[in-house]
């Protein structure tokens, strides 16, 4: 929990000055499930992830919900799936699936995400992990 109060702590201490409307990236943190670290962003397409509590490397690639159907010109939701890897000795790396809420403000957004990964190691198991987190423009 000590770990998880920093990280959030620095992205406070971070100036939030206004920024481009057209930058391609969006850099923050979050908290969750397996472990807590920073994540970055690319357009609306891509997004990373590095655990510190627990070391970890998350690559998802996204799609907006509205973009799938012919719902509203706008839906906060999305999906998405990637891959996982965490430095543990219960887990190792496997693929993930899920979905995901995000709301934009003037020059960050927040979002919460969950979903299974299927972790495959010498004894594979299906875990239910999620995050909440806050992104800054760049």
């Amino acid at each position: 929990m000590y770990k998880r109060a920093i990280l959030l702590s620095s992205l406070l201490a971070l100036p939030v000055t206004a920024t481009a409307a057209g930058s391609p990236l969006a850099a923050g943190v979050y908290v969750g499930s397996p472990t807590s670290g920073v994540t970055v962003k690319y357009r609306e397409e891509l997004q990373f992830s590095v655990g510190l509590d627990t070391l970890s490397l998350t690559a998802d690639a996204l799609w907006n919900v509205s973009d799938l159907s012919r719902g509203t010109l706008y839906s906060p939701f999305y999906i998405f799936t990637g891959l996982q890897w965490v430095d543990d000795d219960k887990h190792e790396w496997g693929p993930r699936a899920g979905a995901g809420l995000l709301i934009p403000y003037d020059n960050f957004h927040l979002y919460a995400e969950g979903g299974p990964t299927w972790y495959v190691q010498s004894d594979s198991s299906i875990e239910f992990e999620g995050a909440i987190g806050i992104r800054v423009n760049l």
